[in-house]
């Protein structure tokens, strides 16, 4: 990007924590520190390139450094503004970052700023410090199962997971795979888009085996249908600091770092942005990811369950070529046959009729069932469709008063009859 020979600079960095001691450093008047938004607008260009009544000035760099660590689309965009600056401002400015990111900095913008000892002090200690957050989040992980585990994990997936047989066998056969692989140092996740019509068991898929390996820890799911608009990275691994709501963190991140889950769920991927694209091809090429604020994730281990509401003839258009070769899996659901929709529907209608006799009396449960499975739901893919219609027609045959007049007291455990329809 440089026009012509440039002198590197030192680069200047100062403590976590600690910029507004940095910045008492310099002499008022003379030096003055300023983040480089100061000279941007919210559409990702330089505004300026000085800063009024302000001679020599320092740039603090340490939002471009973390966002070029998440996109690599940008660096060529923030090289571009530093050789601006240099060539309006000559000797005139200098350069400052956040210590945490003097290495990256030095590395990424290596044409501009020196790499020292300095640099290669803080690389040690930032593998340190990700070294201790590791064994702090130290979790059951597929990765980490006998074969008597992965077989009852397995079991217990087929059984909870309604159709889908030959995806069922095939995913089998690629967790085995990864497990090999991951065992031999050669891939960290495992990752699987699932297409097809909504309410089809695309979700469901991330949700047993939450469920079946880690049933008391809150799940990693983002549906890209709740995001809109520019903003959708920082929304998902949280914002540049400075910016508005910087302090609180990304929903991805914060969901990973307060979960021991191992299994992430992406819903409606076809609804996100080229940002969004971008930062998961090279979150599962390279197994992790740094956030905004510079935390480093590393999900090592981890089922990742992409879901989209696309099919064949369509995924190409809407999934770039660079994601979905990263891909380890890919598969269009196609809706269940009628005799998979009957046994859900007896499933289901059985698990009511246990939550009733529970909670609230006793009741014809012969009946009941029977008439719930005798209905035709020959006309329905969408197994959401086909619960809500199940528990309507319970609620119709034992009657939603018996929600008021007589239930089960849970602390004197009695348990009072109720007379259906």
């Amino acid at each position: 990007m440089q026009n012509r020979e440039m002198k590197k600079k030192k680069l200047l960095y100062y403590e976590k924590g600690k910029f507004d001691e940095f910045a008492k450093k310099f002499p008022e008047g003379e030096n003055i520190v300023y983040p480089i938004s100061y000279l941007t607008n919210q559409n990702i260009a330089l505004k300026y390139t000085g800063i009024n009544d302000v001679e020599h000035f320092v740039i603090d760099i340490t939002v471009m450094v973390m966002s070029a660590l998440v996109r690599n689309d940008l660096r060529i965009i923030y090289e571009g503004w530093i050789n601006s600056l240099n060539e309006e401002n000559e000797e005139n400015i200098d350069y400052c970052v956040e210590k945490t990111f003097l290495h990256e900095a030095c590395d990424v913008f290596s044409y501009y700023f020196e790499r020292d000892e300095e640099c290669d002090k803080v690389l040690d200690k930032a593998e340190e410090t990700q070294e201790e957050t590791q064994e702090e989040k130290e979790a059951f992980s597929i990765i980490d199962c006998n074969k008597e585990k992965f077989d009852s994990i397995i079991e217990q997936f087929d059984l909870q997971l309604y159709g889908h047989e030959k995806f069922k066998k095939d995913f089998k056969d690629q967790i085995e795979a990864f497990i090999l692989l991951h065992r031999m140092k050669r891939k960290k996740v495992f990752s699987l888009l699932l297409c097809g019509k909504s309410g089809v068991g695309k979700t469901e898929v991330g949700r047993i085996l939450q469920r079946e390996m880690y049933p008391d820890e809150p799940p990693i799911k983002i549906n890209f249908g709740n995001y809109s608009g520019k903003g959708s990275l920082w929304s998902l691994i949280g914002s540049p600091k400075g910016y508005v709501g910087s302090e609180q963190g990304g929903e991805l991140t914060n969901k990973i770092l307060h979960s021991k889950s191992k299994i992430i769920v992406i819903d409606e991927l076809d609804k996100a942005d080229e940002a969004i694209f971008t930062f998961f091809y090279e979150m599962l090429e390279d197994g992790q990811y740094t956030d905004l604020d510079g935390k480093v994730i590393d999900l090592d281990g981890y089922i990742i369950v992409f879901t989209a509401n696309l099919n064949n003839t369509n995924f190409k258009d809407m999934i770039p070529e660079p994601l979905f070769s990263r891909f380890d899996m890919t598969y269009e659901f196609q809706p269940l046959s009628y005799a998979d929709k009957v046994q859900f529907v007896s499933d289901f209608t059985d698990k009511l009729i246990e939550d009733y006799t529970e909670h609230i009396g006793v009741i014809d449960k012969t009946t009941i069932k029977n008439q719930i499975v005798e209905e035709n739901y020959q006309n329905y893919d969408n197994l959401r469709s086909i619960k809500r219609n199940v528990m309507n027609r319970f609620v119709g045959l034992v009657g939603k008063n018996s929600a008021w007049k007589e239930y089960v007291n849970s602390e004197k455990g009695e348990q009072e009859s109720v007379t259906t329809k």
